[in-house]
């Protein structure tokens, strides 16, 4: 009896080829898992994960999360390095009882070294086939020379191809570009005109920034309706370990930072970190008591600063499970100057006396509110999805208006006149964000990266005038009750 084959040469060599890349698999395994700060658990982005004596290794991601696929059964010592922590190091044994999960911590260290003669400085940045993109972390951006105090964005000014208006603005013009080409983003929430102080300072606190991702052309398709240069930044997750807070005043304002543990549910654990600031010069000066005159009661009159900025910030941080993460980051920065005069007068003619009362305000508040939530799934090893909902508002309103009203009195009658002005300019920009992202590193050499973005952006711009003016004319005569005739 003789047997046919109708498989074709291409068919065996398909099945053939199959086989071969699913043996591969069943006989190799990957080592995946997060690396750590010790003392507070905020993960280290950036650190170097490597196998010794082979050409494996990867780097963590923003997250700390890292993976070392396609590695061959047997035994290996693990190497996990970034500078200024210690040396990791551990046995790893890969069998065919599946994957690894490692959560590495590692401990802050002084590096200690023989004389060092530095004779060119660079800034340290993230390797990666994205040109332009500089990584800085919280020690760089403090170790920056500040204007009055540290700034993110005085910090980006020193760098290549970046430059500002003047010496009092913090506005970043990018390689020509104007300011609002460029997309800023809070924990990846855009957040639109970020500056105090009519752009003297930046609206994010610096205290509270883990690391800031700036990339100044060339950036990736994931990051669209800019021109000019992109920046993420980044906020602290806050300690896992304890309790901790920080305090500091500048000559501009002053700061609060508390961070620590959630509590522990079930298995889940998490962590939570809020900063605020807020400038003291109206509260300085409202309680030093400044006179400046006489009220129309004989009551002093103190001096009154009319302009103060705050702002805070909080990221909370829950882990349901090794694979689920939950996070949400609330921002909401204000400036307001809010100013107002009010004087009467009194002042007599031959034949009227005039008593007038006017009154003055402005009231000018703008500033940014923005809440944001993460859900973060790290599907298998090698695939991490991200589902991100946000929302992003932005407010400009200034009020000015102006009130006098003016009692003429006469012999024999008497005339009010009355005029309003107000005058507002406002403008509101709500957005509204739902995005999801799907990383899969296919080998330890190649990574892909793929999403959507969904963007519902509302605008309300104008400007409101209104006018009046009321004459009110009172003609008294005196009746003559004896005749009964006026």
């Amino acid at each position: 009896m003789i047997f046919k084959s109708n498989l074709s040469k291409n068919t065996i060599f398909i099945r053939l080829l199959f086989l071969f890349s699913l043996s591969g698999l069943l006989f190799s395994q990957s080592i995946n898992g997060f690396v750590r700060e010790e003392s507070s658990g905020e993960p280290i982005s950036y650190a170097n994960i490597f196998l010794e004596n082979t050409s494996l290794g990867a780097a963590t991601n923003r997250d700390g999360y890292f993976v070392i696929s396609d590695i061959p059964l047997g035994s290996y010592t693990l190497n996990a390095s970034m500078i200024g922590y210690g040396i990791f190091k551990k046995e790893i044994t890969i069998n065919d009882s599946g994957s690894i999960r490692l959560t590495i911590f590692l401990d802050q260290e002084v590096i200690e070294t023989s004389e060092i003669i530095v004779t060119a400085e660079r800034q340290k940045f993230e390797r990666s086939i994205e040109s332009s993109q500089i990584s800085l972390d919280l020690r760089e951006i403090n170790s920056a020379p500040a204007f009055i105090e540290p700034d993110v964005f005085r910090t980006l000014q020193m760098l290549p191809g970046v430059q500002t208006s003047s010496d009092f603005s913090s506005a970043l013009y990018v390689r020509g570009s104007t300011p609002d080409q460029n997309l800023i983003m809070l924990d990846g929430i855009t957040v639109y005109n970020p500056y105090h102080l009519g752009g003297i300072f930046s609206t994010f606190n610096t205290d509270a920034i883990k690391e800031a991702d700036f990339h100044a052309g060339g950036f990736p398709a994931r990051y669209g309706g800019r021109m000019g240069a992109i920046l993420n930044i980044i906020n602290r997750e806050g300690n896992v370990n304890r309790i901790k807070g920080m305090s500091n005043i500048s000559l501009i304002s002053s700061k609060l930072l508390l961070e620590g543990p959630m509590p522990s549910y079930k298995g889940m654990r998490g962590s939570w970190m809020m900063s605020g600031r807020r400038t003291y010069f109206d509260r300085v000066i409202d309680a030093l008591k400044i006179p400046i005159g006489k009220k129309s009661d004989g009551s002093n009159e103190y001096f009154q600063f009319p302009y103060y900025f705050y702002d805070y910030q909080i990221k909370v941080n829950l882990d349901i499970n090794e694979d689920h993460r939950l996070t949400y980051t609330r921002f909401y920065g204000d400036d307001i100057l809010n100013w107002s005069f009010d004087e009467k007068e009194n002042y007599n003619d031959t034949d009227v006396n005039v008593s007038r009362e006017f009154k003055f305000g402005i009231d000018w508040p703008w500033g940014n509110k923005t809440n944001g939530l993460t859900w973060r799934w790290i599907v298998s090893p090698t695939i991490i999805s991200k589902t991100f909902v946000s929302n992003s508002f932005y407010r400009f309103n200034f009020n000015f208006s102006f009130d006098q009203e003016d009692i003429f009195t006469y012999s024999d009658s008497s005339a009010t006149r009355v005029q309003n002005i107000d005058y507002s300019i406002f403008d509101k920009i709500n957005d509204n964000t739902l995005e999801t992202e799907i990383i899969w590193k296919a080998n330890n050499m190649h990574e892909i990266t793929g999403g959507f973005q969904l963007k519902n952006v509302g605008y309300d711009l104008g400007i409101d005038i209104e006018f009046e003016t009321q004459d009110t004319l009172l003609n008294w005569v005196p009746l003559d009750l004896k005749n009964k005739t006026r």
